[in-house]
């Protein structure tokens, strides 16, 4: 081969070389969308958030917790769940109305009454198509392990009615669509309505190991305060997902201070101190937790203290609305959502 021949050849080599270098940073740009915020305040990022989240109360239930009475299998059964995989299943019905219920021969033109399971399913299938979640209860949890728990299921279908209607009132407080949005972001989502935890200090669960993410619920406790906390965990998977990241989230923190040393002086539920800077202990341990922590008092029937304009938890909550109106298009910035009224009053 000639002296031009070989010059000829690196050349060409080296302009092959150029073209699969652009075409692997195209690649590697094209699975970092980044997403500008259409409030011009914080930058949004690429990050992973944790895929286990559990959260605790310095106040586990007691040892004489109400005992519930063993009631009738629900109508609609899934199977039992004792693994992540499992729950990704579809949902399946049969035509149980009940194993106990013993019915006398009807009458001509008799009407058979409706079972409270059959109730409960029917109330089930109305939220589980209106907010595109999956919900479960009773013995389709039966087995259920996570984080390293097992749980014990729940069984009184009048508690699984009274749990079935706080859900529903308490999902209606979000946008339209608002979840259906993260499910067609390919984040689904299932509900655990479960009694409690093996460990009972442990009221709520997020599990998003996968992209179907579990919210398991210690309904022992006011659940729908967890509801809130876990399902913020479930929005802000999404959120990262999108390429959302609170990259300046430390700085309205004290100096000095570092996530998982727990300094009660620095609490709101140690003093309803308005200024404080968490709403209470479990907020210190991690950024998330914080967040997730602050989302629960934002959601809360009354306006806590701290929450007032100019505190740094009003300022952290601030924060929360602008990049969740960053990222979803049920969210507008022009409109105050249920989670917005203590922030934007």
């Amino acid at each position: 081969m000639t002296k031009d021949s070989k010059l000829k050849l690196a050349k060409v080599l080296i302009a092959l070389s150029f073209v699969l270098i652009l075409l692997g940073v195209g690649l590697d740009l094209e699975t970092n969308v980044l997403i500008q915020p259409t409030r011009n305040t914080h930058t949004i990022a690429s990050s992973t958030p944790a895929d286990i989240n559990i959260t605790t109360t310095d106040t586990p239930i007691s040892e004489t917790t109400t005992t519930e009475t063993p009631q009738k299998k629900p109508d609609k059964s899934k199977g039992t769940n004792s693994s992540q995989s499992s729950s990704t299943g579809s949902s399946s019905s049969n035509n149980n109305t009940g194993n106990n219920y013993q019915a006398k021969k009807p009458q001509q033109n008799a009407t058979v009454p409706e079972t409270i399971e059959s109730k409960n399913n029917t109330l089930r299938n109305q939220i589980e198509n209106k907010y595109n979640v999956d919900i479960r209860y009773g013995t389709e949890t039966n087995g259920y392990t996570v984080g390293g728990l097992s749980t014990v299921m729940l069984t009184d279908a009048n508690r699984i009615n009274a749990l079935l209607n706080e859900l529903n009132r308490n999902l209606a407080l979000y946008p339209n669509s608002f979840f259906k949005e993260i499910n067609t972001g390919n984040y689904n989502l299932s509900i655990y309505l479960l009694k409690r935890y093996s460990q009972k200090n442990v009221t709520g669960i997020t599990d998003s190991t996968s992209q179907h993410v579990i919210i398991s619920l210690a309904t022992d406790y006011s659940y729908i305060e967890s509801l809130h906390h876990e399902l913020y965990h479930y929005i802000e998977k999404y959120m990262y997902k999108r390429g959302a990241n609170y990259t300046t989230w430390n700085l309205l923190n004290p100096d000095g201070f570092s996530y998982g040393n727990i300094n009660k002086g620095y609490s709101f539920t140690n003093g309803n101190n308005r200024n404080a800077f968490f709403v209470n202990d479990y907020a210190q341990t991690d950024p998330y937790e914080d967040r997730a922590s602050t989302f629960e008092y934002m959601m809360a029937q009354s306006e806590a203290s701290c929450l007032q304009t100019g505190t740094t938890i009003w300022k952290k909550a601030k924060y929360m609305c602008e990049q969740i109106d960053a990222v979803f298009q049920t969210v507008s910035p022009n409109v105050t959502e249920y989670w917005e009224r203590f922030v934007y009053n």
